[in-house]
Protein backbone atom coordinates (compact mmCIF):
# COMPACT_ATOMS: atom_id res chain seq x y z
CA UNK A 1 0.00 0.00 0.00
CA UNK A 2 1.69 3.68 -1.21
CA UNK A 3 1.85 6.36 1.11
CA UNK A 4 0.92 9.84 0.69
CA UNK A 5 3.34 12.14 -0.51
CA UNK A 6 3.29 16.12 -0.21
CA UNK A 7 6.15 18.39 -1.13
CA UNK A 8 5.67 21.98 -0.33
CA UNK A 9 7.25 25.19 -0.84
CA UNK A 10 6.18 28.42 1.51
CA UNK A 11 5.05 29.73 -2.33
CA UNK A 12 3.07 26.56 -2.88
CA UNK A 13 2.18 22.96 -2.87
CA UNK A 14 3.95 20.96 -5.69
CA UNK A 15 2.87 17.66 -5.19
CA UNK A 16 0.37 15.36 -3.49
CA UNK A 17 0.10 12.08 -4.58
CA UNK A 18 0.52 8.42 -3.32
CA UNK A 19 3.74 6.55 -3.81
CA UNK A 20 5.59 3.59 -3.38
CA UNK A 21 8.74 4.69 -2.74
CA UNK A 22 11.06 7.75 -2.14
CA UNK A 23 14.57 8.88 -2.09
CA UNK A 24 15.31 12.08 -0.54
CA UNK A 25 18.95 14.01 -0.21
CA UNK A 26 19.79 14.66 3.56
CA UNK A 27 21.94 16.52 5.01
CA UNK A 28 24.19 13.87 6.02
CA UNK A 29 23.18 11.84 2.78
CA UNK A 30 20.44 9.96 0.46
CA UNK A 31 17.90 8.33 2.36
CA UNK A 32 15.15 5.91 1.08
CA UNK A 33 11.31 5.70 2.11
CA UNK A 34 9.13 3.20 1.73
CA UNK A 35 5.63 2.47 3.27
CA UNK A 36 5.28 1.84 6.62
CA UNK A 37 8.72 3.27 7.26
CA UNK A 38 9.86 3.92 10.84
CA UNK A 39 8.71 7.87 12.00
CA UNK A 40 11.75 10.40 11.72
CA UNK A 41 12.24 14.33 10.93
CA UNK A 42 15.26 15.10 8.97
CA UNK A 43 17.14 18.25 7.25
CA UNK A 44 17.62 18.36 3.89
CA UNK A 45 20.00 18.90 1.38
CA UNK A 46 20.08 20.72 -2.14
CA UNK A 47 19.72 18.09 -4.52
CA UNK A 48 16.83 15.41 -6.72
CA UNK A 49 13.97 13.88 -4.88
CA UNK A 50 13.06 10.74 -6.55
CA UNK A 51 10.10 9.17 -6.18
CA UNK A 52 7.82 5.89 -7.61
CA UNK A 53 4.03 6.33 -8.08
CA UNK A 54 2.60 3.76 -10.36
CA UNK A 55 5.49 2.06 -11.72
CA UNK A 56 7.04 5.52 -13.03
CA UNK A 57 10.22 7.43 -11.46
CA UNK A 58 9.54 11.20 -11.30
CA UNK A 59 11.80 13.71 -9.96
CA UNK A 60 11.87 17.01 -7.86
CA UNK A 61 14.73 19.19 -7.76
CA UNK A 62 14.79 21.22 -3.87
CA UNK A 63 17.39 23.33 -2.12
CA UNK A 64 16.87 21.97 1.06
CA UNK A 65 14.52 21.86 3.92
CA UNK A 66 13.03 19.33 6.21
CA UNK A 67 11.62 15.89 5.61
CA UNK A 68 8.65 14.27 8.23
CA UNK A 69 8.01 10.71 7.57
CA UNK A 70 5.42 8.45 9.09
CA UNK A 71 4.34 5.15 7.97
CA UNK A 72 1.71 6.99 6.12
CA UNK A 73 2.78 9.64 4.94
CA UNK A 74 5.84 11.68 4.03
CA UNK A 75 5.72 15.77 3.89
CA UNK A 76 8.55 17.75 2.22
CA UNK A 77 8.82 21.07 3.45
CA UNK A 78 11.47 22.41 0.88
CA UNK A 79 12.70 25.92 0.62
CA UNK A 80 12.54 25.76 -3.06
CA UNK A 81 11.51 23.09 -5.47
CA UNK A 82 11.33 22.71 -9.51
CA UNK A 83 9.54 20.38 -11.58
CA UNK A 84 11.60 19.03 -14.54
CA UNK A 85 8.96 20.51 -17.09
CA UNK A 86 9.20 24.36 -15.01
CA UNK A 87 13.19 24.13 -16.45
Amino acid sequence: MPFQLSVVTPARPVVDCAADSLVAPGAEGEFGVLPGHEPFLAPLAAGVLRFQTGGRTQSIEITGGFAEVTATRVTILADAAQLPKEN
